[in-house]
């Protein structure tokens, strides 16, 4: 999904800081209402932030789910990912992750998910829904280790869960 190696230092490991990250209640929200609406499809689009501050998400780019199955899986719609990328290259902005949400309630990354992780320390916002409404937000950031065993060359993809925090907290 694009280079975000300042995400994390560049070295996929990330510090404790790259574990908070801060998004406003009202942007918050908006998400939230989004994917309430949406229910029982999956909503999805990007997160974006300022080059100089990757873990403060400053707007967000809805994408309409072009996925086969939207029930079951998103993805984000091709030209909106091209527009996307190429109006960010040119400003002080970057694509730092991603939001979905799971119509079955779970807010936990699924194994699609896992599979989908290609961005060593891309953000995964999950808001999980069911026909009564939004039931709970997770941020999650992708993380990739090699495996112990040099031979196999195999990298093995996880997230870690991440701290939400919004200027409600007197963080802005």
């Amino acid at each position: 999904m694009g280079d975000c190696s300042n995400i994390t230092g560049g070295n996929g490991q990330g510090a404790a800081s790259d574990l908070t990250v801060y998004l406003s209640s009202v942007l918050h929200d908006a998400l939230r209402d989004l994917a309430a609406l949406q229910w029982p499809e999956e909503c999805c689009g990007l997160l974006i932030a300022a080059k100089q501050n990757p873990n403060r998400i400053e707007r967000v780019v809805v994408a309409r789910n072009v996925a086969t199955d939207p029930r079951k899986t998103f993805e984000i719609d091709p030209q909106v990912l091209i527009d996307t990328y190429r109006a960010v290259r040119s400003s002080d902005e970057m694509v730092v992750g991603c939001f979905h949400s799971h119509p079955n309630g779970n807010v936990l990354p699924s194994t699609t998910d896992r599979a989908r992780a290609d961005v060593d320390g891309f953000l995964w916002l999950i808001i999980a829904t069911d026909h009564s409404g939004v039931l709970k937000s997770g941020m999650y950031r992708a993380r990739h280790q090699k495996s112990s065993n040099p031979r196999d060359g195999e990298t093995i993809r996880y997230f870690r869960r991440c701290k939400l925090l919004s200027e409600a907290i007197g963080l802005y």
